[in-house]
C-alpha cells in the first residue's frame, strides 16, 4: 500500500495532507497546517510532521511527496512540484466528482478554474492581484474592525442591511469601510458587504470559464460560511464547500503524486487502475 504526501505552501499557511491507495481507493490519512513565512522549507516540514503524526506514521513511510503552491519551488525535500490551479483541479473533482467550476479564494489570489469530467484544467482565470479581490482584504478587514478572522464568516450571515464596497482597490476599500463605521454601519453590515464585493468579482472570473448552475468552492476563505452564501446570493448557483476545503490543493498534490508513483511502478496494478 503506497503512502504518499501533498504539500501546499499557500502565502497564508501551509498544509499536508498524508495519503494511502487502499485497494485503488485513494484515502486521506493524516492532515497538517502552520502559518508560512519566509522559512519554507520549515514550514513544509512541521506541516507534514502534523500530518504524519495524525496519521501515526514515521516520515521513513512516505514513498513520494508533491508540493504545491506559492512555495513549491522551496520546499527540498519534495519529489515532484505542480502548480496549484492543476492540483486544486484534481483535489476538487476528488472531494466534489460533479464538479465542473472552481473557485479558489486564497490569501494573495482569487482563482476561477472549468475543468472536465475527470478533472482536467479546460482554462482558469486569475483576479488581478489587488488584495481587494482575495482573502488577504478579509484579514485586514477583520484586524480593523477587531473581529477573529474565525469569527468573520457567522457575522456576515447576521447582516440585515449589507453595505456594498464597491472600490476594486485594497486601500480604497479600506477607507469604504472606515466611512461605513463613521457611518454607524454594523460590523455584520459591513463584513456582509465585503463577501458580496468577492463575490460579484469572483462572478467576473466564473463567467469567463464556463460556470453553469454550480461551483465548488475551496482554499481557507471557503471556511467562511458567509462568503458561501454570499456567492449563492449573488450570482444565482449551488455553491458546494468540501469538509476540508483548505486542504484541497494539498490533496490534489498528493493525487497527482500517486499518478506518478504509478507510472514508475506499473506492477502495483491498485495505483495504476486509479492513475488511468
Amino acid at each position: 500500500m503506497p503512502l504518499l504526501a501533498g504539500i501546499d505552501c499557500g502565502t497564508s499557511f501551509t498544509k499536508a495532507v498524508v495519503l494511502s491507495d487502499d485497494n485503488g481507493q485513494p484515502r486521506v490519512l493524516g492532515k497538517g497546517r502552520t502559518r508560512s513565512g519566509v522559512r519554507v522549507d520549515e514550514a513544509a516540514n512541521a506541516a507534514l510532521k502534523e500530518a504524519l503524526a495524525q496519521a501515526g506514521l514515521e516520515r521513513r513511510r512516505i514513498e513520494y511527496i508533491a508540493a504545491t503552491g506559492f512555495g513549491r519551488y522551496s520546499v527540498s525535500f519534495r519529489d515532484i512540484q505542480v502548480t496549484e490551479i492543476t492540483t486544486a483541479a484534481r483535489g476538487a473533482h476528488f472531494a466534489v466528482p460533479q464538479s465542473t467550476a472552481i473557485l479558489d479564494i486564497g490569501g494573495q489570489c482569487t482563482r476561477a478554474i472549468g475543468i472536465t469530467e475527470t478533472g482536467r484544467v479546460k482554462v482558469f482565470k486569475s483576479n488581478d492581484k489587488c488584495a481587494a479581490g482575495s482573502g488577504m482584504f478579509i484579514q485586514r478587514a477583520a484586524k480593523y474592525l477587531e473581529v477573529a478572522l474565525e469569527d468573520v464568516g457567522e457575522l456576515s450571515l447576521r447582516a440585515t442591511h449589507p453595505q456594498p464596497i464597491s472600490s476594486v482597490c485594497a486601500v480604497l476599500a479600506e477607507s469604504e469601510i472606515i466611512n461605513h463605521v463613521s457611518a454607524g454601519i454594523t460590523v455584520q453590515d459591513i463584513l456582509r458587504g465585503i463577501h458580496e464585493s468577492l463575490a460579484d468579482r469572483a462572478g467576473a472570473l466564473l463567467n469567463r470559464v464556463g460556470m453553469k448552475d454550480q461551483l465548488t468552492l475551496i482554499g481557507g476563505v471557503a471556511r467562511q460560511a458567509g462568503i458561501a452564501r454570499a456567492l449563492e446570493d449573488r450570482l444565482k448557483v449551488r455553491v458546494n464547500v468540501p469538509q476540508d476545503c483548505d486542504f484541497v490543493c494539498a490533496l490534489g498534490a498528493a493525487l497527482l503524486g500517486l499518478k506518478r508513483l504509478a507510472s514508475r511502478s506499473p506492477s502495483q496494478e491498485a495505483v495504476r487502475e486509479y492513475a488511468n
